[in-house]
């Protein structure tokens, strides 16, 4: 963004003069840029849609007051974004003292309950009105990346394809409103709180699909069987603590549609490299862990 668009935001805003601003790590549904300004710091985030701006203004409007995602701004107007250059952004509330990720000790119970909690919150929220398209929906990935996979000199790369269609069977029934995509790259963490952040992806589903998430973002290709039983008992029984229930059958079929899923985004976006075979080895060993654990 130039100096003028700068100037722009920040007049209409309560946020002070802009000072600085610096390109933060982007996610898989918006850019961010860390203003620094005379009142505090902020992220600005650039979205897809008015559609996408709406349904994260509510869903954070509904999270912020349990201190479970930051704040979203509005403008001195009133409203929850603004466009700039035919561009659609909003600002948050910027989470500080976040502890790197390197540096985190998880506490899989309490992930559990923040993420049942969240499912709390945000279960009344009208999806027909607010609900985002699933841009990484299982059908629409393969047909983009079928014909690469089908050819593939790989044995491991066509593998993926009695995957996919094992995945195709699965008929969980939507049973919440889910983040969809709540990776650990999707939450921060200070010394006394767990944020969830960047829900651009947010839509009916079944609750699993989350705990699927979390769980395969935290555990290395090289845990064992045993540390991956660990760690699922204690997700569970934070989950659980809240009124929530799991089921290990559909946990299990929820955490191989997210491997699957992933894998075939990689696909689609980088094409079958040389890193894609062992890539996809190690996830691939990884859902047999997970099978190993569920049965």
């Amino acid at each position: 963004m130039t100096n003028l668009d700068m100037k722009t935001l920040a007049s209409q805003y309560t946020m002070g003069e802009i000072l600085n601003c610096t390109l933060m790590q982007q996610g898989t549904s918006s850019a961010a840029m860390l203003l620094e300004t005379t009142l505090g710091r902020f992220v600005l985030r650039q979205l897809r849609d008015e559609g996408q701006a709406l349904a994260e203004y509510e869903v954070y409007e509904a999270l912020a007051p349990a201190k479970l995602s930051p704040s979203i701004l509005c403008t001195k107007e009133g409203l929850p974004y603004i466009t700039l250059g035919h561009m659609i952004y909003n600002v948050q509330t910027y989470i500080e003292k976040v502890v790197p990720q390197h540096s985190l000790s998880l506490n899989y119970v309490e992930l559990g309950e923040v993420i049942a909690h969240f499912h709390q919150r945000i279960l009344p929220l009208d999806m027909a009105r607010l609900g985002q398209k699933d841009r990484f929906a299982l059908p629409s990935l393969w047909e983009a990346v079928s014909g690469d996979i089908l050819n593939s000199s790989s044995e491991v790369i066509r593998r993926l394809a009695s995957h996919v269609e094992e995945c195709c069977k699965y008929q969980s029934k939507h049973t919440a409103v889910i983040h969809g995509d709540l990776g650990l790259w999707n939450v921060l963490f200070t010394e006394s709180h767990m944020y969830i952040i960047d829900v651009g992806e947010v839509r009916r589903g079944n609750h699993h699909f989350d705990l699927a998430a979390i769980l395969s973002s935290t555990c290395s290709s090289s845990i064992t069987v045993c540390e991956l039983e660990e760690r699922m008992v204690q997700l569970e029984r934070g989950y659980r603590s809240e009124g929530r229930d799991v089921n290990r059958e559909i946990l299990y079929e929820q955490i191989h549609l997210w491997v699957i899923r992933g894998l075939l985004a990689i696909i689609r976006e980088k094409g079958i490299i040389a890193p894609t075979i062992p890539y996809v080895e190690r996830n691939l060993a990884f859902l047999g862990k997970c099978q190993t654990v569920m049965s």
